[in-house]
């Protein structure tokens, strides 16, 4: 019963991942995963290769016409939906009960933040296997003290760390928990030995890293198949090694701010219920370890506590913007698994407390299963993404408007990732050479460039913002004034060696690298743009906050605006420019129609583009209020300009 029961909940979270999971690629990371895999490349540090492998595996697989992503996406469900199976397996047993390990598998696999990854191309998934894993089999070696299962425990937690390091932060709790709990039988010399070998066993997949470094891949990083390259790579030290973000992300965070992070995000995983059953829990687990020390409930409360702590010391992503708290929330999976184990034991102490529950443990399993129905239900709206296909057209309108054998110069993991997963297994504008100036930064980069976007001209040996260290962003547009070339994400932070040489004209999503000796028409330009405008349809499409969607969304608009923008910075103060004013209020005019919430700048640029091209009607004299009046309701309270701008809507009232 024990087994059918955790295999329905498993059965359960698949189908419903299956049927809500993205049909192509979705945003982040996934992309370059899926290229990487493809390719047979190295993914970003550590490596990830156990999940290079196990995707290889399924890449392979016959799923009819599905593409490479949705394979990889199927993946993820697969191992996420085997984690909920694990874990009710684990809780079932070590709480004695069966509704206990249906709730707190079911709460994990239906909980937001769970599921987003599930249904999509990540890492996560398989890391919350590997823990669900060792939870089951520490559960299983204290009833047992087997040593097999010991083994099979340092095995799994060696194979974790190929896929994903932080396994560190639950993994080794359970470990020292297993030793601990052992009463001597694993802490002998020899059986020490054994452990330290099988998990030395697990991180074997790690020698395919060099292997795939040396393919050359379309997509790939580091120089992996070199001894410096691969500790460099395996030890993250191009992003810190013992940091979440590198320089130029990385923030100052208090430990507190990182603590409130996780606590409003699992309140949001679990819900009122969910967090009321977690206390329950978390009262009964400590209440055990009070009793009994060796016992079950130190494993419960151990790995969650380290995994918080730890990332309250290296959490230095800023927590200020709601896609780096959302970059943050992946890592809190591992703390929430126990947050689900918790509200599993809250609600099997609960249940074995009330008389009439007691006498009847089918009622138990129907409410267990209605809790996680209700779980199930209350998300399945905003995580079904089987017709989301946002990502690929973001990236897809980027490759559009490149000029025949352009050069795209990219920036931006979103931005880079879902443009390389088009070119190689899309087979989308092969002709456009994509150089992304984060990986030309580095010491590899060019070399991988030269290889896959022939003709490009790097006059050094990376992008430096120190001349003595490589090139700049003018001398590379220098080399490569030949070719048309397009930028996508901005340029390089700090670069400011092309901005007396070299103009960016918006063009859709992305700008156009104009020497400023070339002549550019005007009127040419605002046809061409027009024509390179972004097309997605965005309807029946949540984009919360914090979310790749989010980002598509506000670059949809931004980039909608820009082009007005740059149509009132040409125009200048020049009269015989003042009619196109008009067509820049026309484009912003259209954005604050579509888009309400649009961004104070919108309405600010709209008013003055009115303004300067003369208010002659009382119908521009109104639209021109309107727009001011638009741009007080979310104007920064700081504004230098407020008093003339109260003063001028004072004018038009008049």
């Amino acid at each position: 019963m024990r087994r059918l029961a955790a295999s329905l909940v498993g059965l359960l979270a698949f189908v419903v991942y299956l049927f809500t999971a993205y049909r192509t690629v979705p945003g982040g990371d996934s992309g370059e995963l899926i290229g990487a895999v493809a390719s047979g490349g190295v993914i970003h540090p550590p490596g990830y290769p156990l999940y290079a492998l196990l995707g290889a595996l399924f890449v392979r697989m016959p799923m009819g016409s599905g593409s490479v992503a949705f394979r990889l996406n199927v993946m993820s469900a697969v191992c996420d939906a085997l984690a909920a199976a694990f874990l009710t397996r684990a809780v079932t047993r070590g709480a004695r009960s069966l509704p206990a390990g249906i709730v707190a598998g079911g709460l994990f696999a239906f909980a937001p933040g769970v599921w987003r990854y599930a249904i999509a191309a990540e890492v996560f998934a398989l890391n919350n296997l590997a823990i669900a894993v060792l939870l089951w089999l520490a559960v299983r070696y204290h009833s047992t003290r087997d040593r097999k299962l010991a083994m099979a425990g340092a095995f799994v937690l060696g194979l974790g760390l190929a896929n994903h390091q932080t396994i560190l932060f639950t993994g080794l709790p359970i470990v020292a928990w297993s030793v601990f709990a052992s009463r001597g039988d694993l802490a002998s010399p020899k059986v020490l030995a054994r452990l330290v070998l099988a998990g030395a066993a697990g991180l074997l997949p790690y020698l395919y890293l060099p292997i795939a470094a040396s393919h050359r891949a379309f997509v790939s990083w580091g120089a992996a198949d070199t001894w410096p390259g691969f500790w460099t790579h395996v030890l993250r030290r191009e992003y810190g090694t013992f940091h979440l973000a590198p320089q130029g992300v990385a923030a100052d965070v208090h430990a507190l701010d990182v603590f409130a992070a996780w606590w409003t995000y699992t309140f949001d995983q679990l819900g009122p219920w969910g967090v009321g059953l977690m206390a329950v829990g978390l009262f009964a687990c400590v209440r055990e370890v009070a009793r009994r020390p060796r016992g079950l409930g130190l494993v419960a409360l151990a790995p969650p506590v380290v995994a918080i702590a730890v990332m309250m010391a290296l959490g230095n992503l800023p927590l200020t913007t709601d896609l780096y708290r959302g970059i943050l929330a992946r890592f809190w999976q591992q703390p929430d698994l126990y947050a689900c184990v918790f509200a599993g034991v809250g609600f099997g102490a609960i249940v074995s407390r009330v008389p009439a529950l007691v006498v009847r443990p089918g009622l138990q399993v129907r409410l267990a299963s209605v809790i996680v129905l209700v779980q199930l239900a209350v998300h399945h709206r905003e995580l079904d993404h089987h017709d989301n296909e946002l990502v690929e057209e973001y990236g897809a309108e980027m490759l559009r408007v490149v000029p025949q054998g352009g050069v795209l110069f990219t920036k931006g993991d979103v931005i880079t990732n879902t443009i390389r997963y088009l070119q190689l297994t899309e087979h989308v504008r092969p002709d456009v050479r994509v150089v992304d100036q984060e990986i030309l930064a580095t010491s590899w980069g060019p070399s991988l460039f030269e290889e896959h976007a022939r003709g490009v001209v790097f006059p050094g040996p990376r992008l430096s913002l120190s001349p003595a260290q490589g090139f700049q962003l003018k001398q590379l547009f220098d080399a490569n004034l030949s070719s048309p070339m397009v930028v996508c994400g901005d340029l390089t932070p700090g670069d400011h060696s092309s901005n007396a040489s070299y103009g960016l004209w918006p063009l859709g999503f992305c700008d156009e690298v104009h020497a400023g000796s070339e002549p550019v028409s005007l009127d040419d330009w605002l046809e061409r743009s027009e024509v390179a405008a972004p097309n997605i349809d965005f309807r029946g499409h949540a984009h919360p906050p914090g979310s790749w969607e989010a980002i598509v969304w506000s670059d949809y608009w931004e980039v909608r605006q820009a082009r007005a923008a740059h149509i009132i910075t040409i125009a200048g103060n020049n009269p015989a420019r003042h009619k196109y004013l008009s067509v820049a209020a026309d484009i912003l005019q259209r954005i604050v129609d579509d888009n309400p919430d649009v961004p104070a700048h919108v309405h600010k640029n709209l008013a003055l583009a009115i303004g300067r091209s003369g208010i002659t009607t009382p119908a521009q004299k109104t639209q021109a209020l309107r727009a001011w009046e638009g741009y007080l309701r979310v104007a920064p309270p700081d504004d230098p300009q407020l008093p003339a701008i109260h003063a001028e809507i004072e004018r038009l009232k008049r």
